[in-house]
């Protein structure tokens, strides 16, 4: 992850995080934005990565509060997958975590590149393993309400009559089966390590969503890598989430397409991403439609 020339992280928010941190030492800023900001540096001598909450918003505040409280779920009862560990926290602002080595899956939201089959598979595997633990049940709660969201993405028109009708059918037959999902698993979001591993990233949406949701996500994102697709198709049969799964997707999808008609006209990432995200609806409404047919 390389710093711009915005990325300036101001001389009283480096004081600050040396307040809330004592012996905490910032190296170098990564991102700064209007939300947060993403630093390495060294608590003594620990290489660690700070990340600070910038932006008063309700909605990010209460994120990253979420997110706090994963990172304290994992201290106490921890997950089959590689998470940094959480080296310090002041509960509202500071995250201090250990600094794991490695490379993203991809910097990039919608990667153009070929990303090798290994490095997908290792992606998959640790997501997976995330779907199948089970935390104490009072530590996690569901993301969004399914129903809520299909009604408001038909009133907007992302979905037409008959997208609602197939997507409420195969929402009855999915009986609300929680399940686990890091819930944002962006490529930047999956780290490779040297040791030949997977460690997943930035927990702000994690929660409980019908089976399948983080596997939609790679399947949206993942479109122009070949392969990624029916790498991912394959796992279907053999969990049997295949309805839960083109429902996420059809969730997905709708949000992706809506994020990306938001951008002004001339935006570079509208241009480059829309005509692939459409292509990818077009093709999960027939497999959503196809689906609701089946008795």
């Amino acid at each position: 992850m390389r710093p711009t020339s915005r990325d300036r992280a101001r001389p009283a928010e480096l004081a600050a995080l040396a307040t809330a941190c004592p012996g905490l030492r910032i190296e170098r800023v990564l991102r700064r934005t209007g939300k947060s900001l993403l630093a390495t540096g060294r608590l003594d001598e620990q290489p660690v990565v700070v990340k600070a909450l910038l932006d008063p918003d309700p909605f990010w505040r209460t994120k990253w509060h979420h997110e706090i409280g994963v990172y304290r779920t994992f201290a106490e009862h921890p997950p089959p997958v590689r998470v940094p560990q959480l080296i310090h926290t002041d509960g509202d602002q500071i995250l201090v975590l250990e600094r794991l080595g490695g490379a993203p899956l991809c910097t990039d939201r919608y990667p153009r590149q070929g990303i090798g089959h290994r490095d997908i598979d290792l992606a998959l595997g640790a997501l997976q393993a995330l779907s199948r633990w089970e935390p104490p049940a009072d530590r996690f709660a569901p993301i969004f309400n399914y129903p809520d969201r299909i009604a408001r993405y038909h009133a907007r028109g992302y979905f037409d009559d008959t997208d609602s009708r197939a997507l409420d059918q195969l929402l009855d037959r999915c009986d609300q089966a929680w399940q686990l999902n890091h819930g944002d698993p962006l490529p930047d979001n999956l780290l490779l390590t040297a040791d030949g591993d997977c460690a997943l990233l930035d927990w702000e949406f994690t929660g409980l969503f019908l089976p399948g949701f983080d596997l939609a996500m790679l399947h949206t994102l993942l479109a122009a890598v070949p392969g990624a697709r029916d790498r991912i198709d394959a796992l279907l049969p053999k969990n049997g989430h295949v309805e839960p799964f083109l429902v996420n997707l059809a969730m997905v999808l709708s949000r992706e397409l809506r994020i990306h008609h938001e951008l002004p006209n001339d935006s570079p990432l509208r241009r480059a991403r829309l005509l692939l995200i459409e292509d990818a609806w077009a093709d999960a409404r027939d497999r959503i439609h196809s689906a609701a047919r089946r008795s």
